[in-house]
């Protein structure tokens, strides 16, 4: 079993799901080809789909997942779910930057090879897959997380790295535990950090294509799109069928 402290989204878990991801208001156009511009780094659409499309291969070959079982709308959700690690560690690390919270080489090293232990016990033996492509799989198997493409793992490895540094940064001016599942410390560190996150969220620069949906910054979540972005619907068709149909001549 993967340990909770690991491999649970700790944005979520500690602050009560009130993780702010919004866009920049002055975002401009998107980059052509790109999927998301966070913090002008730039991701494209054949490295998204190449993320995704590894994924559901790593889970397809362990049984996770029925062989050609994964449908459009699971691969767009799993598209959304790796930019949404992308804003995650890109709101994280400004609220770090913020607050002066440096995190060495050293940190990420640490907090990944605990996690790939921890990873590797929970996928078993049997697995002879790289190190990312353990914590992928794990990911892949608990049913409470989203899944993560093994490119990804050094960027979820990073952003909760800086969780925990922030965390820590806070609990010591608070005078308290950094411990999330403490009943005394938990409320003043969501008190502390969560203006923070709210801050840093309208200050970020995000873009995202259209086509993999939008970030609500009102619901503080990413919205998914309206059409599939790999094959369009029947009713999709249909409708644009119809709408080609009532030009006039």
């Amino acid at each position: 079993m993967i340990h909770a402290r690991s491999v649970r989204l700790a944005a979520v878990a500690v602050l009560g799901g009130a993780v702010a991801l919004a866009t920049s208001a002055c975002g401009g156009p998107m980059q052509a080809g790109a999927a998301a511009v966070v913090q002008g780094q730039r991701t494209s659409d054949r490295d998204l789909q190449s993320d995704v499309a590894a994924y559901v291969r790593l889970a397809e070959a362990n049984g996770v997942a029925e062989p050609g079982s994964t449908t459009d709308q699971e691969r767009a959700s799993l598209a959304n779910a790796q930019i949404g690690f992308l804003v995650q560690n890109a709101l994280w690390q400004k609220v770090a930057d913020d607050l002066g919270v440096k995190i060495g080489a050293d940190a990420d090293a640490e907090l990944d090879s605990t996690l790939v232990q921890e990873t590797r016990a929970a996928v078993g033996p049997q697995f002879h897959g790289s190190d990312n492509e353990a914590v992928a799989l794990a990911f892949a198997k608990s049913q409470s997380a989203n899944g993560l493409s093994p490119g990804l793992v050094p960027v979820f490895v990073h952003y909760q790295a800086l969780i925990k540094a922030v965390i820590a940064n806070q609990a010591a001016k608070l005078h308290v535990a950094a411990d999330t599942q403490d009943p005394t410390a938990a409320p003043a560190l969501q008190k502390a950090i969560v203006p923070m996150l709210d801050k840093a969220a309208k200050e970020i620069d995000v873009k995202i294509s259209p086509r993999y949906g939008a970030f609500d910054a009102g619901r503080r979540q990413l919205v998914a799109a309206d059409t599939s972005w790999i094959h369009p619907t029947q009713a999709q068709l249909d409708k644009a069928l119809s709408q080609m149909q009532q030009q006039p001549q």
